[in-house]
């Protein structure tokens, strides 16, 4: 018996919502859905495991360098594999310095909490220097 194929959107409806909010909120950004961390990091030495490891979203500069990944976790399906694989997705990304916001589907944040969430806060202002009278 052959296997009946029928193709299915690549998104479910949170993660639809989510990525319009996002696309929204980041205006001039890049919005990438379901990128395989071994496209977003060079990693070295980790074993094969790293491969299978995949970010919901990722917030891109126009030169598509990350600006933060955006995780969709719902708690209502969190199992003991599933928090480790996050676990290790988010040591990976915190280890090459991309920010990480997980959100839950039940609670998606409006565009301006998402913007808050993403938002880099401004380097420390040097202290003016005063010229000598």
């Amino acid at each position: 018996m052959r296997p009946t194929l029928s193709a299915k959107p690549l998104l479910n409806r949170s993660e639809q919502m989510l990525y319009a909010r996002l696309v929204r909120a980041f205006p001039g950004h890049v919005i990438l859905a379901q990128v395989a961390l071994s496209q977003l990091l060079i990693v070295e030495g980790v074993q094969s495991r790293f491969r299978q490891l995949v970010a919901d979203f990722v917030v891109c500069k126009p030169d598509f360098s990350a600006v933060a990944v955006v995780e969709l976790d719902d708690p209502g399906e969190r199992t003991a594999a599933s928090i480790e694989k996050n676990r290790r997705k988010d040591r990976f990304l915190h280890a090459a310095s991309v920010k990480v916001i997980r959100v839950a589907p039940h609670d998606l944040p409006s565009e301006q909490g998402l913007k808050a969430l993403v938002a880099v806060p401004p380097p420390s202002a040097a202290p003016l220097m005063r010229r000598a009278s």
